[in-house]
């Protein structure tokens, strides 16, 4: 009967905690979504629906714009310095293949003398594979 009872408790906390995190994730997506389709900046539109659920102020306004663009620096400077082996082997291959593809496109753009450049450059670089 004890058994039941933690059974229980752990199913109905675990209920709580996805339904936590589904509530947290839902206005991203919906702000990724409202971007998307709008073809606008995600953290302007975030800002304009709390704007429009909270009635923010200009000066909130500002306020909430500069902590956005400070917690992407930040989430990008954890990435960027994050290194590609402790990513998990399936993103490492997504990593390489879009680099790989940027290395392509860049290599398309440039005429001739700019390509020997350029690949002299990429091969003198440390850490930076020929694309």
């Amino acid at each position: 009967m004890k058994s039941l009872r933690w059974w229980i408790l752990g199913a109905a906390l675990g209920t709580f905690a996805a339904g936590v995190s589904v509530g947290m994730a839902i206005p991203r997506v919906e702000v990724a979504l409202r971007a998307e389709v709008a073809g606008q900046d995600a953290d302007a539109i975030y800002v304009e629906m709390l704007t429009e659920k909270f009635g923010l102020t200009a000066r909130q306004r500002r306020s909430l714009a500069i902590v956005l663009a400070n917690s992407r620096r930040e989430e990008l400077a954890v990435l960027e310095e994050a290194a590609a082996a402790q990513l998990p082997p399936a993103i490492q291959n997504r990593l390489l293949a879009v680099r790989s593809h940027t290395g392509s496109r860049i290599r398309a753009v440039l005429d001739d003398a700019q390509l020997a450049r350029y690949d002299r450059d990429v091969a003198l670089t440390p850490g930076v594979s020929q694309r």
